[in-house]
């Protein structure tokens, strides 16, 4: 039953689980190595916010953390009594003896702060609501203290120690070492990607730059699509196109027809195929198509216009439901900057969203497929500390070809180099693959013909 209306609510937090984790730090301060994302704002209570505050101080220069000398620090700064004296920090020391439970103590910190972040939340979200607030107001009161609500919420992960870490490592050796697992990742539908890469990774951000029309959103959803028919879960954030016109370039590349029978199926048919309307065995392949993509685990959410912050909620919303395992954002340079980073300059607006992606795939553990577009330079256009974040980069590499008429000059594909490989030593490789256009599908470079 909910409480009578006028009965106060006790503000979240949790006496034990606070008392308990300083306990523990006090006993084992190599322990903080377990819980990396803990912090004094999961105190609420002064004493163990004291106490915490100190012992991360001690831990981060390397000092030790000893009860009597821990009682003279905090006498000299004035906050023994604060606490209570001498006999509470006793006593606080020996209240929970072992650390089997840090843990889930720490899931209810974590718990609780978020509640706290919350009240605190809705409380602005009131105010600006009744106040006449901008919408810059309103933006900033919205977006950022929910996505921080979410990491808080979603960071109760256990941390793994070195010899967890190891372990794990000697067991997947072993298994490679038996062929009870394969260093496949999630396999493509380019064979020259499978080979040097072994497919697509857990954890991995690939960047895919190229210029404005070279094919980055193409190459990006084909391996978006491949990964999703393979049955892995994949989702597509679309900040550029609408997700019709996403979805019409994969139905092209599923049902293996050129994109202009999608478009302009009556045009194709009379100027291609020299026919009134598409032949019943293309029609056959597109609702093949359909619904070989409807089967699969993929989805498209339209985000034109949506800041970093929302492409991240409508990406753990996703995950909620069903982890991912292939995440496109196309593209990074249309995200909207964050609140906070509206006076920044548009280099560090960029290198914080993608900084913010990045991150975001680790945590969760999806290969995250980040398009980016290049400068006339060549650079990655505002932000070149997108190549800092990508674990693998690969830029479509294309040559201007002028024509003697005076007509634009096209730009002819070369294959697709390998800016940065930080896992197989591939950097500076060109990959024999090129841009299908009228088919919109990347395909292994032909051999020149005499």
């Amino acid at each position: 039953m909910n409480a009578p209306q006028d009965t106060v609510a006790a503000f979240p937090h949790a006496v034990m689980p606070e008392k308990a984790v300083v306990s523990v730090l006090l006993q084992y301060p190599k322990m903080l190595d377990e819980v990396p994302n803990l912090t004094p704002e999961h105190f609420h209570l002064p004493a163990t916010r004291i106490v915490f505050t100190l012992i991360q101080e001690l831990a981060t220069a390397g000092k030790p953390v000893e009860l009597v000398s821990f009682k003279t620090l905090l006498h000299e700064r004035g906050e023994l009594e604060r606490i209570g004296g001498g006999s509470a920090l006793t006593d606080l020391q020996t209240y929970q003896p072992t650390p089997i439970y840090l843990q889930t103590h720490m899931e209810m910190l974590n718990d609780k702060l978020a509640r706290r972040m919350t009240i605190a939340a809705a409380a602005e979200m009131n105010r600006v609501a009744y106040e006449d607030a901008d919408a810059q107001e309103i933006i900033v009161a919205t977006s950022a203290p929910i996505s921080a609500i979410h990491d808080t919420l979603t960071a109760t992960r256990p941390a793994r120690s070195t010899k967890n870490v190891i372990t794990a490592s000697l067991a997947r050796f072993q298994e490679l070492c038996t062929g009870r697992a394969s260093p496949m990742g999630i396999e493509t539908s380019l064979a020259e990607i499978n080979r040097r890469f072994r497919g697509l990774h857990a954890k991995q951000t690939v960047v895919i730059s190229g210029y404005p029309g070279g094919g980055k959103t193409t190459l990006a959803g084909q391996l978006a699509i491949d990964a999703a028919i393979d049955a892995h879960n994949t989702l597509v954030c679309s900040v550029e196109l609408p997700a019709e016109k996403f979805m019409e370039r994969l139905l092209a590349y599923v049902a293996k027809r050129p994109g202009d029978a999608i478009t302009d199926p009556l045009r194709y048919a009379r100027e291609v195929l020299g026919k009134e309307t598409l032949p019943q065995y293309d029609l056959d392949a597109i609702k093949s198509a359909a619904l070989k993509i409807a089967a699969a685990p993929f989805a498209i959410e339209d985000l034109i216009g949506a800041t970093v912050y929302q492409i991240a909620s409508c990406i753990r919303r996703a995950h909620r439901k069903c982890p991912l395992k292939v995440v496109v954002v196309d593209f990074v340079q249309r995200i909207r900057s964050a609140p906070e980073m509206r006076r920044e300059s548009k280099e560090q607006q960029v290198a914080h969203t993608s900084n913010y992606l990045a991150d975001l795939a680790k945590e969760l553990g999806f290969c995250l497929l980040l398009p980016s577009q290049l400068n006339k330079t060549g650079e990655a256009k505002h932000a070149e500390a997108i190549n800092e974040d990508a674990d693998l980069h690969l830029q479509i590499i294309q040559d201007r070809i002028p024509h003697k008429d005076g007509t634009p000059a096209t730009m002819d594909h070369i294959g697709i180099a390998v800016m940065k490989d930080r896992h197989c030593g591939q950097d500076g490789a060109l990959l024999p693959i090129v841009l299908d256009g009228p088919n919109i599908r990347f395909i292994p470079k032909p051999f020149p013909t005499k």
